[in-house]
């Protein structure tokens, strides 16, 4: 008997993740001239500018009246809901214990598919949620918990939170409507519905350094992120029409992990042993969800023969 080919899903959660920790590290260099509002504004600007083609030269199913609604807010809340909450975290607290909470993510996509009945995965996918939880622990929990905790890191921590159940939830509702109506066209109703949050967080919190006097540095890191964004989007809800929102977030582990590799690479941070143990954790976590989803794919192809 060949090989089973890999799953494009897997390959596309795996792509998903290395790209939200690559978008992260570049994000840190420009971040204090632009201001968390005007960063996000741009990227997915930017983002929903690389979509519009495809949609335009794509045939997916239009979206329904009855279901634009709910794919709007669920959109407002994958995106600009989202990112508010992670720019409050990092405001209030270190951005060590904001990657720390958002590391429960797949834990608490595995619990909001259980409450709504949804299949969330073999013993594999259990099992890789707890080894890709355990291996970003390693990595920021000794800094990120060493020190007291005050009020403010407290708000901090329960933004991060509130940031890490609305992706749980968006991403568990989400699937259906990927289904039905294609990864574009859903992406692109996303994008266009969080602009004016983001639009709005760009006031509150406007640019340190105004536009004519940014560098061709900034404008080409904010060009790759949002390239980088739109193409990474596309990617994530391919991944959620085709595997449980639990397997999916679980993959969103490697982007710490690909944020304190290329900081090691490109910054110079030194290779600590906890960034070793983690990627070694976390790689046993991804096969644990590469591997129950192949074990799927055989199980569905065994009964339908």
């Amino acid at each position: 008997m060949g090989t089973r080919p890999l799953n494009f899903g897997i390959i596309a959660g795996l792509l998903t993740g290395i790209q939200v920790g690559a978008a992260i590290f570049a994000s840190q260099f420009v971040v204090d001239d632009l201001g968390i509002g005007l960063l996000g504004l741009l990227r997915y600007g930017i983002a929903l500018l690389v979509l519009l083609p495809f949609l335009m030269s794509g045939s997916d199913t239009p979206i329904a009246k009855r279901d634009l609604l709910f794919i709007s807010v669920l959109g407002m809340g994958q995106i600009g809901v989202m990112i508010a909450l992670l720019n409050t975290a990092v405001l209030f607290t270190n951005a060590a214990r904001v990657a720390l909470v958002f590391a429960t993510l797949p834990a608490v996509s595995f619990v909001i598919d259980k409450l709504r009945g949804l299949p969330s995965g073999s013993r594999l996918t259990s099992a890789g949620v707890v080894l890709t939880i355990a291996g970003v622990a390693v990595l920021v929990g000794h800094d990120a918990f060493a020190d007291t905790l005050t009020t403010s890191d407290i708000i901090g921590i329960t933004a991060a939170f509130g940031a890490t159940l609305i992706v749980a939830v968006c991403s568990s509702w989400y699937s259906p409507y990927v289904q039905r109506y294609g990864t574009i066209r859903v992406s692109v109703t996303a994008f266009i519905v969080s602009l004016p949050a983001l639009a709005l967080l760009t006031l509150l919190f406007p640019p340190t350094v105004p536009v004519s006097e940014w560098s061709m540095g900034v404008w080409r890191v904010v060009l790759l992120v949002g390239l980088s964004s739109g193409i990474g989007y596309l990617l994530w809800f391919h991944a959620i029409g085709s595997m449980s929102a639990t397997a999916v977030t679980g993959f969103l582990a490697l982007s710490p992990i690909t944020a304190a590799v290329l900081s090691q690479i490109f910054v110079g941070t030194e290779l600590t042993t906890s960034l070793i143990i983690a990627i070694l954790i976390v790689s046993a976590g991804i096969s644990c969800f590469v591997f129950s989803k192949q074990q799927e794919s055989k199980a569905i192809s065994y009964a339908a023969r």
